[in-house]
């Protein structure tokens, strides 16, 4: 079993390439080119023994051993590194075989009765779409295009440059036999192989980013608690303000880096809890949720800022309070981030409600600085700030999309340059009654 595991050691490969979506790509194809090789090599000498054995193919057992060479040079070039021209070799030389083998072989029984050898261009079509990945990928559609015209060509032509007299039925339907089981035996192999190599891949990914996830959550966590120590000193040290101008203004600064740190940390964190915790359901109330956060972000900004919330019907629902609380907390905080200090009625408006199917409808509105078209799209990617104004740390609608995708949610937006935003919001019909 240890021998399988590292036949299969794709942790050890990942770590030498990085374990970038390339590498593993690449990482996969070349495990499975190994077991290639070693599947090709013993098919070469058992085959080779078969039909000098029936002494009715020596020439076909004269090409099985010839190619033994070229095996071993592929591998050896897979040693030094050497892996795209160990995967051409070897491959090429397979296909030169089944076509030589093909092309000596002929029956006195009509054409075609010889030519259960191509059966084998199915296990190397297999193989030569998996081996070759990531920008390997053109090599591996040429080869397979190139299987395909050939099978067609010497199917369709029954081409061969020799006859053998003595070929009876019997030895036809023991070719045939022989051919069909290999070929099957080795295609079941090479699927197996690649789905032990795709399961110990998901296997070391799911590690990996289970052990990452419980790392960005204890660092965060643990960065939180000295951060929010030095958060409550600068609070204190600026309320009793020093006649020191530079300093009052040096601390204000520090203050507001600090915040935006916490903010950083609180939403990693707010990522970190949203994929490794499960969702948790239970019964609250909307508005009542909306009207804290309005009251915690109304220190925050000017008295001329107006919150409002307009609810059509039961703003009661059924879902996991924590992943909802921080959607909201999100968006409208984004609405304060980005508000137009210019204007003399700045506002955020929350709308509650439901569509048709039942589900929860959750608008929200501002007429802050809005986001250009050619940015929309990009809004929802990691760190990416619509604006260049603000203190976001552009994590805010990542992790909503991730928390909507985990509540089966759907979210848009709309906005203009100068005039807003709106975006809106629905989650499954879950409330209770």
């Amino acid at each position: 079993m240890s021998r399988l595991k590292d036949f299969l050691n794709i942790d050890g490969s990942l770590q030498r390439q990085g374990g970038a979506s390339e590498s593993i790509l690449v990482t996969k194809g070349n495990q499975v080119h190994l077991f290639l090789l070693y599947l090709a090599g013993v098919y070469m000498i058992v085959f080779a023994l078969i039909n000098y054995y029936y002494d009715d193919k020596v020439v076909a057992a004269i090409v099985n051993v010839c190619s033994l060479p070229f095996v071993i040079l592929s591998y050896y070039f897979f040693k030094r590194g050497w892996t795209i021209a160990s995967k051409l070799l070897n491959l090429t030389q397979i296909i030169i075989v089944i076509i030589l083998i093909f092309l000596v072989t002929r029956s006195q029984y009509g054409p075609n009765n010889g030519d259960s050898i191509l059966v084998f261009f199915i296990p190397v079509f297999i193989g030569t779409m998996i081996v070759f990945q990531g920008k390997e990928k053109k090599f591996g559609y040429i080869f397979a295009f190139c299987i395909l015209i050939l099978m067609s060509f010497l199917i369709l032509s029954d081409f061969h440059l020799g006859s053998d007299p003595a070929y009876t039925q019997k030895q036809i339907q023991r070719e045939l036999a022989l051919n069909l089981i290999g070929a099957a035996i080795a295609t079941i192999m090479e699927v197996i192989f690649i789905l032990l190599v795709s399961n110990r891949i998901d296997e070391e990914l799911i590690k990996t980013n289970r052990e990452l996830d419980n790392f960005v959550y204890s660092v965060s966590h643990d960065l939180r608690s000295p951060l929010l120590s030095v958060k409550g000193l600068l609070s204190l040290m600026l309320e009793r303000k020093s006649g020191d101008e530079a300093l009052n203004q040096y601390l204000g600064m520090a203050e507001k880096s600090v915040n935006h740190l916490d903010d950083t940390i609180r939403e990693i964190l707010a990522y970190s809890r949203n994929s490794r915790l499960g969702i948790s359901m239970e019964t609250f109330d909307l508005k009542t949720m909306a009207e804290q956060i309005f009251a915690d972000l109304r220190f925050v900004v000017e008295d001329n800022f107006s919150f409002r919330i307009e609810a059509d019907g039961s703003t009661e629902m059924l879902s996991d309070k924590s992943r909802v609380n921080t959607i909201l907390r999100n968006m409208i905080g984004n609405a304060v981030k980005y508000r137009r200090p210019d204007i003399a009625d700045p506002y955020v408006l929350l709308s509650l409600g439901r569509n048709a199917k039942g589900d929860v409808t959750i608008t929200i509105a501002d007429n802050g600085e809005g986001i250009s078209k050619d940015k929309l799209e990009k809004v929802f990617d990691m760190f990416y700030r619509g604006t260049s104004t603000g203190q976001g740390t552009g994590l805010g609608l990542y992790i909503c999309r991730e928390i909507l995708n985990k509540l089966d949610g759907t979210i848009r937006i709309q906005s203009d340059i100068g005039r807003g935003t709106t975006i809106a919001i629905s989650l499954p019909q879950r409330a209770s009654n």
